[in-house]
């Protein structure tokens, strides 16, 4: 376990990425975050911070993607990106023809998470702000959503 400076219990080491386990500070609980971009973000961090006198927090976002599945030539980019924390209720929408969408919304009708399959460019820039301003949604109108962009749209409106 280290503090939000990546600084272990014995002074000088410090850990980072997926071996450190941290405190989420949007969430206020301490986590691990097995996936690049925290290893990254993590490495960039602590390095700032032994290089310069800077002491603020470190203030991950979760995040994680996948591009797996992409295949060269084909005209379904079927690749995936999750921000947030997956807790509470799930709403999916969607039936992968050609997006589908998961919102973990919790019992104060908060979204805390949303994945995002085979969405524009436009559509993974949204993900980030919803997940990082937790907005209250209307469950109701997610769960009648038509279509994928209808209930980004919804989600969107919350902002």
């Amino acid at each position: 376990m280290v503090d939000s400076l990546f600084r272990t219990s014995v002074p000088g080491i410090f850990a980072i990425g997926d071996v450190a386990a941290f405190p989420l500070k949007m969430y206020n609980r301490i986590a691990r975050v097995e996936h690049v971009d925290h290893a990254r973000k993590s490495a960039h961090h602590c390095v700032e911070t032994l290089l310069t006198s800077q002491t603020k927090a470190y203030d991950y976002l979760p995040y994680f993607y996948s591009r797996v599945f992409e295949y060269e030539g084909s005209p379904r980019k079927v690749w995936w990106q999750f921000y947030g924390d997956n807790v509470g209720e799930t709403v999916e929408v969607g039936n992968f023809d050609p997006k589908i969408a998961t919102f973990w919304i919790d019992s104060d009708s908060r979204l805390k998470g949303v994945f995002l399959e085979s969405g524009s460019s436009e559509e993974f820039a949204l993900l980030p702000q919803l997940a990082k301003s937790q907005p209250i949604v209307d469950k109701a109108k997610l769960k009648a959503a038509t279509s994928v962009e209808n209930a980004l749209d919804i989600a969107r409106s919350s902002l």
